[in-house]
């Protein structure tokens, strides 16, 4: 009974990109996933954005600045992973704070998840590009989060995340770590 049932379902899709027993189509879906996740760390570790200091020497020693542009700059440098993981936090506070716009966002990342693991011809044999899926999710992923208020909260939670990393920048005193961290990161952009 259950093999009736499957080849009618098999049946039923066999016609257009939605053949259920095509064995690519899961892997296609966790390849786009795979692809995704792999040029966002990617992009995270060019800015330095992916290694993180230890928490504990983070909140040490608060004072007045002195030189204001040099400690922005030499703490920006040294800190900016956990700059970074300090905006996501207070980003995902914000949706969660909220549960319509915490349902929208969760819609957005798995129609995209989904979205990019699907087959899409733009013309027969031909189909579209990761990049083009890209560009063609986002405004309907922009379009749901307004809809459901979530780009309020967003911009909120990274506003409170940025003046949260901005005020640790200014009011975190260098230390020799950083300095050295400085003076090796402007001696590699030449």
């Amino acid at each position: 009974m259950s093999s009736k049932h499957s080849s009618r379902r098999s049946s039923l899709f066999a016609s257009g990109n939605f053949n259920i027993n095509n064995s690519n189509n899961g892997n296609d879906e966790q390849s786009a996933l795979q692809q995704f996740i792999t040029e966002v760390s990617d992009v995270f570790e060019r800015l330095g954005w992916s290694e993180a200091r230890s928490w504990s020497e983070f909140g040490r020693e608060f004072n007045k600045p002195s030189e204001l542009e040099e400690r922005l700059w030499t703490n920006f440098l040294y800190y900016r992973g956990n700059y970074c993981y300090i905006v996501v936090a207070t980003t995902l506070l914000a949706l969660f704070l909220n549960p319509s716009s915490m349902l929208a966002a969760m819609f957005c990342v798995f129609g995209m998840i989904i979205f990019l693991g699907v087959k899409v011809e733009t013309s027969p044999g031909e189909s579209m590009s990761y990049e083009m899926k890209l560009l063609a999710g986002t405004p309907v992923c922009l379009l749901v989060l307004a809809s459901a208020g979530a780009l309020f909260w967003m911009s909120y939670g990274l506003l409170l995340g940025m003046l949260t990393s901005f005020a640790h920048m200014v009011f975190r005193t260098r230390t020799l770590k950083s300095r050295w961290n400085k003076l090796v990161e402007e001696n590699t952009k030449m």
